[in-house]
């Protein structure tokens, strides 16, 4: 499983003095590139691609505050994916430094080409990266044909 780690920062804590939202979705994505990178997909290659990933929803589920000082351990598991990798879930665990789950979120996300400014299956180099990403417990394959019409958003609503 892959895992990074993170020293908490005065400016990553909000008004409560323990870690904001915010923070934690830059720890997340943070790790999540950082996998990428360390696995030959760098920045360079989002450009030659002309690609970059677009996050559809983030689910997060607070367990246990985070204070400053702290040092955390983020894990990134693949918990979904479409047979192409157009369309993924990633499981990311927070731990504090007493290795103690504080937080679980579920990041769905595709691959959005820059210029044609539409989804796209991303290229064989992510697609064999992703083949070696952890899989969570609770991994599934989702259908082909998913549809990202969430029923809980709510569509014709007007004011």
């Amino acid at each position: 499983m892959y895992t990074k780690d993170f020293e908490i920062r005065w400016s990553d804590l909000d008004a409560n003095r323990h870690v904001a939202n915010s923070s934690f979705v830059d720890f997340m994505t943070e790790t999540r590139l950082s996998y990428l990178r360390e696995n030959g997909f760098t920045q360079k290659k989002f450009e030659e691609f002309n690609i970059g990933p677009v996050i559809f929803s983030e689910e997060i589920y607070y367990i246990k505050e985070i204070r400053s000082n702290e040092t955390i351990k983020i894990s990134l598991e693949l918990l979904a994916n479409t047979s192409d990798f157009k369309y993924s879930k990633f499981a990311h665990c927070i731990f504090n430094s007493d290795r103690k789950l504080c937080l679980y979120s579920e990041t769905f996300f595709g691959w959005f080409n820059l210029t044609e400014r539409k989804l796209v299956v991303p290229p064989l180099e992510i697609r064999t990266i992703f083949l070696t990403i952890s899989k969570a417990d609770n991994y599934q394959i989702l259908d082909d044909n998913i549809s990202l019409k969430n029923p809980k958003i709510p569509f014709g609503k007007s004011i």
